[in-house]
C-alpha cells in the first residue's frame, strides 16, 4: 500500500483522532495538576504573628496554610522569651498556601557583654560605649572630683569591676565627676518627645529621669511626654544628677 493510500485509509485518520484526543487529555490533566499544585489564581494574606510565641502560632487556625522556621533569635529583656519579633513575608502580604514564613524570636536566654572600662570618658562617650556593649545606662551620680569624668560604675547599686561579664540589655548606673566649678546644669526641654529621645536628653544634660507616669501602663515604649517636672524654663537651672518627673500619653 503506498503512502498517499495509507493516508487516505480510515484506519490512519482514527488512530490520528485517537492521537490527538490522547495528547489534549494529557494537556488538560498536567495543567490541572499544576493549578492544584501552585493554587494558580488564589492566594491569602498572611496574618500579623509578632508577639506571640511560636508554639501560640503553631495552634492558631491560620498558620496550617504556613511552613515557619526560626532564622534569628535576639535578646530584649522588656518582651517575653520566645514570642516572635519580626517576619518575613510581612504581615498583609498576599502569598500562596503552603508558603515559608521566616521568622525571628526573642531568646530564651540572654546573651552576655562585658562592661567596658569607662575611666577617663565623658558621661556622654560613657553613654555611646555602653550602647554599643548592648547595656543600658542607669543613673548617674554625680561626686566631687577634679575632672568631669567617669570614675567608677555600679549595678544593683554595687561598684562592679571593668570587664565583668553581664548579661546584655542590663542599666549600669556611672559615678562622675562634677569638676571645677559650678555644679549646676541647664533644664532640657523634653514636651512632645518620645520616652527614649527624652531620657536621652535628660542624661545628656546630666541628670536622671525620676518618677515615670503612663496614661495608658499597657504602652510604656511608643508614648510621647505631656509633662515635666520641674518645667522647662530658659535659663533655668538644676543641680548635676538631680531628677525630672515625666507623664506620658
Amino acid at each position: 500500500m503506498s503512502v498517499w493510500k495509507f493516508i487516505k485509509s480510515i484506519h490512519f485518520w482514527k488512530h490520528l483522532g485517537l492521537i490527538i484526543l490522547s495528547f489534549g487529555v494529557l494537556l488538560w490533566l498536567t495543567l490541572q495538576f499544576l493549578n492544584l499544585y501552585t493554587f494558580h489564581g488564589q492566594s491569602i494574606e498572611v496574618p500579623d504573628f509578632t508577639g506571640y510565641t511560636v508554639q501560640e502560632v503553631e495552634n492558631m487556625e491560620e498558620s496550617k496554610h504556613y511552613r515557619f522556621e526560626v532564622v534569628d533569635s535576639v535578646y530584649d529583656n522588656t518582651k517575653i522569651p520566645g514570642s516572635i519579633v519580626s517576619q518575613l513575608p510581612l504581615p498583609g502580604s498576599n502569598v500562596k498556601k503552603g508558603r515559608q514564613v521566616y521568622i525571628t524570636i526573642i531568646a530564651l536566654l540572654p546573651e552576655k557583654t562585658t562592661l567596658p572600662n569607662l575611666i577617663d570618658f565623658s558621661e556622654r562617650q560613657a553613654i555611646a560605649l555602653l550602647e554599643t556593649h548592648g547595656l543600658k545606662v542607669g543613673r548617674l551620680e554625680y561626686v566631687p572630683d577634679i575632672g568631669q569624668t567617669v570614675l567608677r560604675a555600679k549595678y544593683n547599686g554595687k561598684v562592679i569591676p571593668w570587664g565583668t561579664e553581664i548579661n546584655k540589655g542590663e542599666k549600669i548606673d556611672l559615678v562622675i565627676g562634677r569638676g571645677r566649678g559650678d555644679a549646676d546644669t541647664y533644664i532640657p526641654n523634653v514636651m512632645g518627645e518620645l520616652r527614649r529621645d527624652a531620657i536621652r536628653k535628660i542624661n545628656d544634660a546630666g541628670l536622671n529621669v525620676g518618677a515615670e507616669i503612663f496614661a495608658h501602663p499597657d504602652d510604656t515604649v511608643n508614648v510621647y511626654v505631656t509633662r515635666q517636672n520641674p518645667p522647662y524654663r530658659e535659663d533655668a537651672e538644676i543641680g548635676l544628677g538631680e531628677t525630672i518627673d515625666l507623664w506620658y500619653e
